[in-house]
């Protein structure tokens, strides 16, 4: 199973899905917001896992889950046809969750030398979850909030799965419903502006 599909099958410890969601003390329900309604049960453990991870922090992923609920009831009529409504909450909750840990982020340098390759993309090692890289990870994710300041939100979550999570082009696809060709656009141009704005803050770090 690819690494994007297993938020679908856990849910976080202590989430309570009756508390969170944005639509339960709304009295009379419109068609539109009752899909909304079952799409988050559904849904929201999982939207609700991926935020926790992103921010580390509890009571930011429930902000983050009610917000990327709320802002995909007010998208669902610009949506791509062919995007299932999980791709769009990934993408949404991924977004939200970045810029949110953006305006704590601290510049480490560990992606000042970001790269993609398209023709190594898919060879790529699996992460292995020891205390040093967990510490990485989150190294990788401020890094990575500050180089994607501007970006599109699926711009965001391509980077995002490829560069701190390590999915292949293809998963990265899979996960955004989107073509390997698509993403490896996506990769090579935020890559180029991603230096730039490396280079800003590795300049701005040094005394």
């Amino acid at each position: 199973m690819p690494r994007f599909a297993q938020a679908l099958e856990l849910v976080p410890a202590g989430f309570d899905q009756a508390r969170a969601n944005p639509l339960a003390s709304r009295a009379a329900m419109t068609a539109e917001s009752q899909l909304v309604a079952d799409l988050y049960r559904r849904y929201a453990p999982a939207v609700h896992r991926r935020a926790l991870l992103l921010t580390g922090d509890a009571q930011a992923a429930l902000d983050v889950t009610q917000e990327t609920f709320l802002a995909f009831m007010d998208a669902r009529t610009r949506l791509r046809g062919e995007a299932s409504a999980f791709t769009v909450l990934f993408q949404i909750a991924t977004h939200k969750a970045v810029d949110l840990l953006r305006r704590r982020a601290r510049w480490s340098g560990l992606l000042a030398t970001v790269a993609f390759d398209d023709q190594a993309a898919e060879s790529r090692a699996e992460p292995v979850e020891t205390e040093r890289d967990t510490s990485r990870r989150v190294e990788a994710m401020h890094d990575l909030a500050l180089l994607t300041r501007g970006e599109c939100q699926e711009v965001v979550s391509a980077a995002y799965l490829y560069f701190v999570e390590r999915c292949t082009t293809e998963e990265v696809g899979q996960a955004l419903g989107l073509s390997r060709k698509t993403i490896g656009k996506y990769l090579a141009g935020f890559v180029e502006r991603a230096r730039q704005r490396a280079a800003r803050l590795e300049a701005e770090r040094r005394p």
